[in-house]
């Protein structure tokens, strides 16, 4: 069989279907393809948390201020997917990394972002269950939460209800070109999608999807664990994490690799209360193209919160989870064209892909539309690398 669209958008994650939302506000006639079913790879294996506080300063933390509005917007204009707007905490573990905290205080302020310094009186005022040699933290009041999933519907809802077509299970064998290099279609198992552009929205399956077109993007996999407790236990009212998560997420891989686990496995904490009254306990970051769950890494992260939360020693652990997440080489996504004429791509998100997936969505088509882009989109080209 043989289609007909203006763009293909390869990948049914949120940045797939947050790029063929935006371009179909721009009058284009969109399908996005898809291998499994909706949202089925890193997007449902996320926490859907949203805040800006573990960005690296400048550009970047003004990126991710427009990603926070960008999905308040949505709050009105999609289906409810579950957003809770509460903020979120990050401790020092130690004075000395209560003096990073203080240089992160004053970054955060420079670029505009709400942030309090918190003591130690402070922290236990707020959250008594904290442990009671924590020094100090800092308090963002905005940013929130969202369920993936849900998140993922109702953007295809919203993309179905204006003509937008969304093809599951359907695999892509190859990228057509005509003679002079552009793209002309997108060859898959259930037919071609003749086209005039295509967007590689496919997480860490990217590379796989640029070798069709004959391009290298430079994405690897990096996979990042949670635990599940049981419900009605209340450990914080928001989001918590130590400062060796903004540390660590900005790290190469390299540099987490060590002796024990906590090392070995780039072992932080966070807590994350959901809106099913039951919390997430993370985080890891390591190399590793598997879901499945790393018991030695599970017992690491339930030790690391224990150290700051010792109340979790009593609570019941119900399951755990694990995503792969797609990771360039300075951690920063790739929202660009290609050599290529009519290639773009919208991928290497890292564990941002949910915050970031509207304003990346957004930024592509306006690229791919010939319209001024809200932001300058040479720190995420391509071509840096």
């Amino acid at each position: 069989m043989q289609e007909h669209a203006d763009v293909v958008v390869i990948g049914g994650g949120i940045q797939g279907l947050c790029t063929a939302y935006y371009l179909l506000q721009h009058g284009k006639k969109v399908t996005v393809v898809e291998r499994g079913d909706i949202a089925q790879g890193t997007t449902s294996c996320s926490d859907g948390d949203i805040f800006v506080c573990d960005s690296t300063p400048g550009y970047f933390t003004k990126l991710q201020i427009a990603a926070l509005d960008e999905i308040v917007i949505l709050t009105h204009k999609l289906d409810d997917f579950d957003w809770m707007s509460k903020g979120c905490v990050i401790l020092a573990e130690t004075e000395e990394q209560l003096e990073t905290a203080k240089k992160q205080y004053q970054e955060k302020r420079l670029d505009g972002v709400k942030v309090r310094f918190m003591d130690q009186k402070d922290v236990h005022d707020d959250e008594p269950h904290t442990a009671p040699d924590i020094p100090g933290g800092l308090e963002f009041p905005d940013g929130g939460s969202l369920n993936p999933m849900l998140f993922a519907f109702a953007l295809a809802r919203a993309i179905r209800a204006v003509g937008g077509k969304i093809s599951t299970f359907t695999n892509v064998t190859g990228i057509g070109k005509c003679k002079s290099g552009a793209i002309n279609s997108v060859l898959t198992d259930n037919g071609t999608i003749l086209c005039q552009q295509v967007v590689i929205a496919a997480g860490v399956w990217s590379p796989e999807i640029g070798k069709l077109a004959g391009i290298h993007i430079p994405i690897t996999p990096m996979k990042g664990e949670l635990l599940v407790l049981e419900p009605n236990v209340y450990i914080t009212r928001r989001k918590t994490m130590d400062i060796g998560y903004s540390l660590l997420r900005h790290k190469a891989a390299s540099d987490t690799c060590g002796i024990t686990p906590e090392q070995s496995y780039g072992i932080g904490f966070l807590v994350e209360p959901t809106r099913e009254n039951n919390a997430l306990i993370g985080f890891c970051k390591y190399p590793a193209n598997t879901t499945k769950s790393n018991p030695e890494v599970i017992r690491a992260m339930a030790r690391r919160a224990i150290r700051f939360f010792p109340i979790i020693r009593n609570m019941n652990a119900i399951r755990s989870y694990a995503g792969i997440r797609p990771w360039t080489p300075d951690h920063e996504a790739i929202v660009s064209a290609t050599s290529v004429p009519g290639l773009y791509i919208n991928a290497g998100h890292a564990g941002d892909g949910i915050k970031l997936g509207p304003i990346s969505g957004k930024l592509i088509s306006q690229l791919m539309c010939g319209i001024q882009t809200e932001f300058d989109l040479s720190p995420l080209r391509l071509d840096r690398f």
